[in-house]
């Protein structure tokens, strides 16, 4: 069966709703192929914040800001990254971002902010209200209303070309969807795919899992089978988390109507900023993991065992290490370390610029995850820890930080150590990659293009799917790329010329297996 439309998006995330919106605004008929049964993707899981500027909220805000600003904060926030970066792409993001979010707005979505993001100069993140699924209703809801068809349950199985070579849409089990003018892959990282991560990370990473377990990379696949070619595929971003409570976190439990975020967020600008913060708090413990800082204070990091798991200087090794082991690790750390991380300025966890979570909030919030006691051995007790291991690893620790020197691990920064109690443990935490930071190589428009350069005719990419080499080390910039390379995309590809050939020819095969070694990769 044959199914056409003028604009095919593969992928019904943030990015895919957006490009699908942005080529109907166009004058495009546009069909949405979504493999899972309902639509949002990562942008749905997501914290929700978008980082911009020159926004509506700034200039109430008394902020005053540049695009040229913007660009100097994401060059410092890169680091040793920025001889990566892809200039090009960087420099669409930030002129587009603000506008964009003033998009967003346009169709019903809250934010609250702008709040401050270090190392960033000017206050530019913008933290949706009252929670992420508010892009995903509003998009949705705008897609409906602009006549944009959405499949759910349709994992596309390769790309469609005729014979001049021009991508002319995708099959779907033995539905064939034809695109007249084009199509765009919106499918989301590879966070979940073990393949992709093992070929160009490693085995230790390929361990973690994601996030979003729908992230397998699909669109990496589909686009390099036609001739793209991924690029950055080596970074990741691993970390630890919380498991959910017991109780539903009440920010998500909010609704997403547009209304209820009109409330939401008239309560929350006029509410002190210290209530605001102690409402948030109960989110923050809900998920969010402890900040690295308590490593570097002293804190370490332990199985079910009482045994180290990794080097506690970076969260990738954390993250790792737990997922090689049991899959749970839990902080140890002193009453001195549970002291200084009571108060401001430093939080266990955070949603920067907005709330600040320390100690005493997981006693109050998390008590599922919180724990202490006035000796090791009863810390060990309460959190089911081998003491006889613990009790070992701490003594171990101890001769490391005197000496200066981890034989174990290679740690480095050991703080203050572990002195006395009472003494204290957060866990369990999981290790999840969060987000990855490849992309298929795309031109300014969103096209994809092959190794040399030369644009693949019919095809696009948007999202972390079209990353290309752009460095997104920030929060808030994965959300305002997903929704600006979306909104180039579609557009872009509703005035593509028309296609008269749409017959299909050469592979029948499905390209969602094709062994990583056969796919395209540059540094």
């Amino acid at each position: 069966m044959n199914v056409t439309t003028d604009v095919l998006i593969i992928g019904g995330g943030g990015s895919g709703l957006s490009a699908a919106i942005s080529a109907a605004t166009s004058g495009a008929e546009v069909t949405v192929l979504e493999k899972c049964p309902q639509p949002g993707g990562s942008t749905g899981m997501s914290v929700g914040s978008f980082t911009a500027a020159n926004t509506a909220y700034q200039y109430r805000a008394g902020v005053n800001d540049s695009i040229e600003l913007f660009i100097e904060d994401m060059k410092v926030a890169n680091g040793p990254d920025e001889a990566r970066e892809n200039t090009a792409l960087r420099r669409i993001l930030a002129e587009n971002a603000g506008p964009t979010l003033e998009w967003l707005s346009s169709i019903g979505v809250q934010f609250l902010g702008p709040t401050p993001e270090p190392p960033y100069e000017k206050p530019r993140m913008h933290n949706v209200l009252p929670n992420s699924s508010a892009y995903v209703t509003a998009l949705l809801r705008e897609a409906r209303r602009r006549g944009v068809r959405i499949v759910t349950d349709a994992r596309v199985d390769r790309l469609l070309r005729n014979a001049r070579g021009e991508v002319v849409g995708a099959a779907v089990a033995g539905t064939r969807y034809l695109a007249h003018r084009a199509v765009v892959l919106a499918t989301g990282d590879y966070s979940a795919a073990a393949d992709l991560k093992a070929a160009y990370v490693g085995e230790d990473a390929a361990r973690v899992p994601a996030v979003n377990p729908n992230s397998t990379g699909d669109g990496f696949r589909l686009g390099c089978e036609v001739g793209g070619v991924m690029l950055q595929m080596d970074r990741l971003y691993e970390g630890l988390r919380f498991p959910p409570g017991r109780f539903p976190d009440p920010i998500k439990l909010l609704p997403s109507h547009p209304s209820v975020s009109r409330v939401v967020r008239l309560i929350a600008e006029r509410l002190p900023k210290r209530l605001l913060a102690v409402l948030l708090r109960g989110a923050l413990t809900s998920w969010v993991g402890p900040n690295n800082t308590m490593y570097a204070a002293g804190a370490i990091l332990v199985n079910k065992h009482g045994r180290r798991l990794a080097n506690e200087d970076t969260d990738r090794a954390l993250a790792r290490g737990v997922a090689a082991d049991s899959g749970a690790g839990y902080m140890i750390f002193d009453a001195a370390v549970a002291e200084r991380f009571s108060a401001w300025p430093n939080p266990v966890s955070t949603f920067p610029g907005v709330a600040y979570a320390y100690v005493p909030d997981y006693a109050r919030y998390r008590p599922d995850m919180f724990h202490t006691a006035a000796t090791i051995e009863e810390l060990a007790m309460s959190t089911g820890i081998d003491p006889e291991g613990l009790a070992e690893t701490l003594a171990k620790i101890r001769e490391y930080r005197a000496a200066g020197h981890d034989p174990e691990f290679g740690r480095e920064r050991f703080g203050a150590g572990i002195g006395a109690g009472p003494y204290f443990a957060l866990g369990p935490m999981r290790s999840y990659v969060t987000l990855a930071d490849g992309g298929l190589a795309v031109d300014t428009t969103l096209r994809v293009t092959t190794a040399e350069g030369d644009v693949i005719p019919g095809l696009y990419a948007a999202g972390s799917t079209g990353q290309g080499g752009l460095q997104l080390l920030n929060h808030g910039l994965h959300i305002g790329w997903a929704m600006v390379s979306g909104r180039i995309a579609g557009r872009h590809a509703a005035h593509a010329a028309a296609r008269d050939d749409l017959i299909p020819v050469g592979a029948t095969h499905s390209v969602l297996d094709t062994p990583v070694a056969e796919l395209s990769v540059l540094p």
